[in-house]
């Protein structure tokens, strides 16, 4: 009983997105039935690992003259949106993949070649801190050792985009980097216990003595610019914009709950200490209800708008604006913002049992207020850039605008 997703998931332009939506749906039973397992062992199942790859999800990102979706922002929020509605955690993974994707893609045919040469289906993870990593030149590249936490998919990961230190051409010093790595060569270290998103097994990887060629290296002040030269429409989007991905699979997780809750309701559950026969016939709990649909709907809007103005811009090779890129964040900001409050909505309906430990709609909760804490997030972080945007400062407040 889905709600509140098929006006959106009709609204999808073009076969290919539409054709996946409905993979993604299929594999639905599975993350569904799996996901107490990634819950209690703090990663995804096989099961649900395998459902994911024979779905496609772990080409979502991947360039198409290699098989790959090479999906456009728009069409990436309504498939992840769809797994979120399942497992947030698998969307999470999957989402991780396809932004690593869009930045592996950047690096050239010749690091294509090395992650998609063999295949479409290579999920990657990526974390961009470069503390305590070192990088020291070799010949024909880096020697790479460090360790990079928050790590979400790399139990699934073949290729980790990872921050390294690079050397300044003709200078003294390093600056930020990032490399494309293989986690075959690294190890991975069981540090990721949260109270939610646990399916998403964010350890940490471990780089001793890695050799790193130097055309999977590139500037870190590169990566996050938009390239308008890229052949690809995707390609050209700045990483800054793909925040918009971060929040499909909590907007899922919402629409989820709602339909939990709006289940629950047209049962006939009752409503604790008032005369109405059924909580439905409440007026507080209908206002209720209306209002997280209302949140939850504005909460789409705002990314179905931010995603639509990102791929026309990409499409036509147009550089966006520090202002456009600034709405870009303060509409994944104020979506954000949106979700959380329209689950609480919802779980005051639901009441008191609804976080029980065996109530599956109290692990959407955890998996939603855990990470719409994450710094991409932030509505603070993206009103500081938005409001300076508007009023013409550009003072960098974050790189990743």
């Amino acid at each position: 009983m889905n709600h509140l997703t098929h006006q959106k998931t009709a609204a999808l332009p073009g076969e290919a997105p539409r054709a996946l939506v409905e993979a993604a749906r299929t594999a639905s039973p599975v993350l569904r039935r799996y996901a107490d397992d990634a819950e209690r062992e703090s990663r995804l199942a096989p099961e649900a690992e395998r459902a994911l790859r024979d779905a496609g999800m772990f080409r979502l990102g991947t360039p198409r003259h290699l098989g790959g979706h090479e999906l456009p922002l728009t069409a990436a929020v309504d498939v992840l949106a769809e797994i979120g509605l399942a497992c947030p955690s698998s969307a999470w993974v999957a989402m991780v993949s396809y932004v690593a994707q869009q930045i592996a893609a950047s690096f050239g045919e010749k690091a294509r070649f090395d992650l998609w040469g063999d295949g479409p289906d290579v999920p990657l993870c990526g974390v961009f801190s470069t503390v305590g990593v070192t990088a020291e030149p070799t010949e024909g590249g880096l020697v790479v050792s460090g360790r990079w936490s928050w790590a979400s998919g790399c139990r699934q990961a073949e290729w980790g985009v990872l921050g390294v230190p690079l050397p300044r051409p003709g200078a003294d010093g390093t600056e930020p980097g990032v490399a494309l790595v293989r986690t075959s060569e690294l190890t991975v270290e069981a540090t990721w216990d949260m109270t939610g998103m646990r399916g998403t097994g964010s350890d940490t990887l471990v780089a001793d003595g890695v050799f790193v060629p130097y055309h999977r290296t590139r500037t870190f002040s590169d990566v996050v610019t938009s390239d308008e030269r890229a052949v690809e429409p995707l390609y050209r989007v700045p990483p800054g914009s793909l925040t918009l991905t971060s929040l499909a699979p909590l907007l899922g997780a919402a629409r989820a709950v709602f339909d939990l809750t709006l289940e629950a309701v047209e049962k006939g559950k009752p409503l604790a200490m008032s005369l109405h026969r059924r909580a439905a016939d409440s007026p507080s709990v209908q206002a209720a209800l209306a209002d997280a649909a209302t949140l939850i709907d504005s909460a789409a809007l705002h990314l179905a708008r931010s995603a639509e103005a990102v791929d026309a811009a990409a499409a036509s090779a147009t550089a966006p604006t520090l202002r456009d890129r600034a709405r870009v964040r303060m509409d994944v900001g104020h979506a954000s913002t949106c979700l959380r409050q329209a689950v609480q909505l919802l779980l005051t309906v639901s009441g008191a049992g609804s976080f029980s430990r065996t109530a599956v709609i109290q692990r959407y909760w955890r998996d939603l207020e855990t990470a719409t804490r994450h710094p991409t997030l932030n509505p603070g972080l993206a009103r500081e850039m938005y409001g300076r945007a508007l009023v013409g400062d550009e003072r960098p407040v974050s790189p990743m605008v």
